[in-house]
């Protein structure tokens, strides 16, 4: 089986199966990673022996007889087989009929109990993502937060998020501060919407990211090849083999060598990426051990200053130096090992480690003279910081009758690590002589001294808990779902040239969740629930803290309703959140740090739609809409009231897709495009100045000739902002360093699967 590149894993998506005449069975499509089922681990390991829906519930009303335990057997192998159409479909699709994030499991779009929005694997294809932040085109209520010069991951979720808030999952396990998104390796991308504690321990109101990452085949063998060349200049090449190491193993190595220029005037992006995954099955048991090497050194670019509402100066001209990057090296393991107690019974114990080792390098602007028009600057650096999160998660995953009720239970324990240690950080004096309309670079060079205040931080947090949920099936078409989380967590922070240590506490919270699912019909269902949050407000590297320290921790109400049919998902939701403690950005000290303090309460309400698939056997959509009032409620009479940094009132989505057949060669081809729009955001607690609302525009364009030479051959054109819109995508809280969204670029794809 081929795939597994990016953009090219459409070579494993819509024509494996049928143009290289591969007999590939439903077992294989279901292996760990293949349908993006369980969060942190895989859709393979669905709990109760992989079944979905209707067809889990008539097992479980099954008696335990040998007889009937041999019926069950067939059934689930018939089952089997009608699972390789369902997959087939979901991978050719923009819609996602079953998610694994909500309830550690798959469960089916109508039985979720809570918003889930997938970006599926086809939508990754056709759109080729660079980054996290290309998902807020594709899911209704997340837009791009402080992401510090564009190297950082920093994604609102309805209102609420921050660089480090934990918030993102590879394969379930926590990812550090950086860059987190890796398209070559990448399967789908699933959001839980709304506090997602009860599983995921500490995190924000607005919702949770797991980004599942391809797995082995265990059948056969294939290679894919790929290159993409960049308008901007250079671009990046990849290759995907896997396969079957005897009856038991299955391989897959992916590696990636990516050299492309910036978009602005200058800078390039560099990425060494390495991939290796063992997945095993043996009787009752099954694993996975997956590595991932990521050696990089990308653009800081810090963007535009405001004076008002207005940039000091253009997209076009950076406020940077050459030598202005971040850097590093990371490394990622995850591994999962389950045991099938029964048909109805399974363990599950999963973990990871990951670590990156940081530095950068910033030509940081400090202040703007009006009247001259020039900007002081100085040289900043981080010399050297460890991030690195560790954690193990033991869990029972269970399918039983009581009292003619299904029972879906999923109980267990987990603990984590995380641990933040800076070096020295350097810094320049300020220094002028540049002006942002009329650039002259190499004035500031990256000299300077340690800055003892800002200097050896260090953070660690500990935490353990136990959870339980249950989703118990009433009737045919109604779900009631109960659980609750026991969240333990300490924190110790400190910094400083001798060190100081100026919080060392714990905390413990437990935390109730409660849903309703109700389907009156087969294609149609209403849900609502109630959820808390609870986590650490964490405090990044060359930040003060004004005030004291606390938790926060959050709340929300949900009802929605949902719509599948025949490929076509559709789902609406009205949420109510609020949040006490919120870490928020409150502008620059006189040294140039920023400043962070908690607010009293914030509060966000909202709606988000979308529909998502196949209009007719042409044509497909991507639509979504979110309309989102984030506030701070309680805080100082300079900013209660007003909005919350970088939330739009009014976001959303389409795009549209054309898929067939050319009668020349059986060519399949592939066309689409659609516009992304967000509205005005307040770059400032006291909303003192906003940046203005923008609209891009992309498309796409791919031709897969099936045999050519006896090789499938892929064609693909990716065009990003083709009007060359200029906009601010992430306001920062200050009027420095307030990061562009990208300009038009266009980039041409050629894939070879072996």
């Amino acid at each position: 089986m081929v795939g597994g590149f990016r953009p090219s894993s459409s070579l494993l998506i819509a024509s494996c199966v049928t143009s290289l005449g591969l007999a590939v069975s439903s077992e294989t499509l279901a292996q760990p990673g293949a349908t993006g089922g369980e969060a942190g681990v895989t859709s393979g390991d669905s709990g109760a022996g992989g079944e979905t829906g209707r067809a889990r519930y008539a097992r479980s009303m099954a008696s335990r007889t040998e007889r009937q335990e041999k019926r069950e057997g067939q059934a689930a192998r018939k089952k089997a087989r009608r699972e390789l159409i369902t997959v087939r479909g979901e991978r050719g699709s923009y819609a996602a009929t079953e998610s694994g994030l909500g309830d550690k499991r798959a469960t089916p779009f109508l039985e979720q109990t809570q918003t889930t929005n997938v970006v599926t694997h086809q939508t990754i294809v056709d759109f080729a993502p660079q980054t996290m932040e290309d998902m807020t085109k594709y899911v209704p209520g997340m837009v791009v937060g402080n992401n510090f010069g564009g190297t950082q991951d920093a994604l609102i979720k309805r209102g609420f998020g921050a660089i480090d808030d934990g918030s993102i999952l590879r394969d379930g396990v926590r990812m550090p501060i950086g860059r987190n998104y890796q398209g070559d390796t990448t399967e789908r991308v699933e959001v839980l919407k709304g506090p997602a504690s009860l599983f995921y321990g500490m995190q924000e109101p607005g919702g949770v990211i797991n980004v599942v990452t391809r797995a082995p085949d265990f059948h056969r063998w294939g290679a894919g090849f790929g290159t993409q060349w960049s308008s901007l200049g250079g671009g990046n090449g990849h290759l995907d083999f896997t396969g079957p190491l005897g009856k038991d193993f299955a391989f897959r190595l992916i590696g990636s060598y990516r050299n492309e220029n910036y978009w602005r005037n200058f800078g390039a992006n560099k990425q060494v990426l390495v991939a290796p995954t063992l997945n095993w099955r043996h009787d009752r048991w099954d694993g996975a051990l997956s590595y991932e090497f990521v050696d990089y050194d990308n653009v800081l670019d810090r963007g535009a200053v405001f004076v008002g509402n207005n940039p000091v100066s253009g997209p076009q001209k950076r406020l940077d130096e050459a030598w202005t990057a971040s850097f590093g090296a990371r490394h990622l393991i995850a591994s999962h090992l389950g045991y099938r107690l029964s048909a109805h019974d399974r363990l599950r114990l999963s973990g990871g480690y990951n670590r990156d080792d940081y530095h950068d390098r910033q030509a940081d602007p400090s202040s703007y003279n009006v009247r001259t028009g020039i900007l002081m600057r100085r040289y900043r650096a981080n010399t050297g910081t460890l991030r690195a999160n560790g954690s193990v998660a033991l869990d029972y995953l269970g399918t039983h009758e009581l009292w003619h009720m299904k029972h879906e239970i999923t109980a267990g324990a987990d603990y984590e690590n995380r641990n933040q240690d800076q070096g020295d950080f350097v810094q320049s004096a300020n220094q002028g002589g540049f002006n942002p309309t009329r650039p002259v670079y190499g004035g500031l060079a990256p000299v300077g001294r340690v800055n003892p205040s800002n200097s050896n931080l260090q953070q660690n947090i500990n935490s353990a808990s136990g959870y339980l949920k249950d989703n118990i099936h009433l009737t045919k078409s109604l779900i009631a779902s109960g659980g609750v989380r026991y969240q333990w967590f300490s924190l110790r922070y400190g910094s400083g040239i001798p060190f100081v240590q100026t919080t060392n506490a714990s905390y413990t919270k437990a935390l109730p969740f409660a849903a309703l699912v109700w389907q009156p019909f087969k294609t149609v269902s209403f849900y609502g629930d109630y959820s808390q949050s609870f986590g650490a407000n964490l405090l990044s590297a060359g930040t003060v803290l004004q005030g004291g320290y606390k938790p926060t921790t959050g709340r929300e109400f949900e009802v929605g309703a949902r719509y599948e049919n025949h490929g076509l998902t559709a789902d609406v939701a009205l949420y109510h959140i609020r949040k006490k403690n919120v870490l928020q950005s409150a502008g620059l000290d006189p040294n140039g740090n920023m400043i962070q303090r908690l607010t009293g309460l914030a509060g966000s309400k909202g709606l988000e739609a979308s529909l998502t698939g196949a209009l007719t056997r042409h044509w497909s959509a991507i639509l979504s809409y979110a309309w989102t009032d984030a506030r701070t409620l309680r805080d100082t009479p300079q900013t209660e009231g007003h909005q919350l940094i970088g939330v739009p009132k009014n976001s959303g989505s389409f795009f549209l897709t054309w898929n067939g057949t050319l009668p020349w060669y059986r060519i399949a081809m592939r066309a689409g495009g659609g516009v992304h729009l967000v509205g005005t955001r307040a770059a400032t607690l006291d909303n003192s100045f906003q940046v203005p609302g923008y609209g891009t525009i992309d498309g796409f364009a791919s031709w897969t000739v099936p045999n050519l030479l006896s090789h499938q051959v892929r064609l693909q054109l990716n065009a990003v902002n083709l009007l060359n819109q200029g906009y601010i995508i992430a306001p920062t809280g200050s009027a420095f360093r307030n990061s562009w969204g990208q300009g038009r670029s266009f980039a041409v794809a050629t894939n070879i699967a072996f």
